[in-house]
């Protein structure tokens, strides 16, 4: 069963934080002087994104099977680092507060894709 990351805290509306991630493969190790351990991802390496035309996050209620919306990720350079930035789209926030959940597909440019297993939580709240 897949897991959730930390929970991002978040305010209904807002169209920041952008948010930064670094991919990462659990099944290498970081380099040839670090043991893989698959429970501790600061020994994984990152994951190469060259061959990747997009990262996106698909974005939903908890709980929902309807999509809210579909937000591309910008693949920071270079991409050998397997840096990833969300910038939220204008209305993304809008829905309500709540809970929602997210989770991270990446497009390669041999037409296949592939799912993030561990999901992102968001905890959205109203603002002032």
């Amino acid at each position: 069963m897949a897991e959730y990351m930390n929970t991002i805290d978040l305010v209904q509306g807002d169209d920041l934080p952008s948010i930064e991630i670094t991919l990462r493969d659990s099944n290498k190790a970081l380099d040839s002087n670090t043991v893989l351990d698959q429970g501790n991802p600061d020994t994984w390496a990152v994951l190469d994104l060259t061959a990747v035309t997009h990262v996106k996050l698909k974005y939903r209620r908890l709980g929902s099977t309807n999509l809210i919306d579909t937000i591309p990720f910008v693949i920071e350079n270079p991409p050998t680092q397997g840096k990833i930035t969300l910038v939220w789209n204008l209305t993304s926030l809008d829905d309500g507060v709540g809970e929602y959940e997210g989770e991270i597909e990446i497009l390669y440019t041999d037409g296949k894709f592939m799912t993030i297993t561990d999901k992102m939580r968001f905890d959205v709240r109203g603002g002032f």
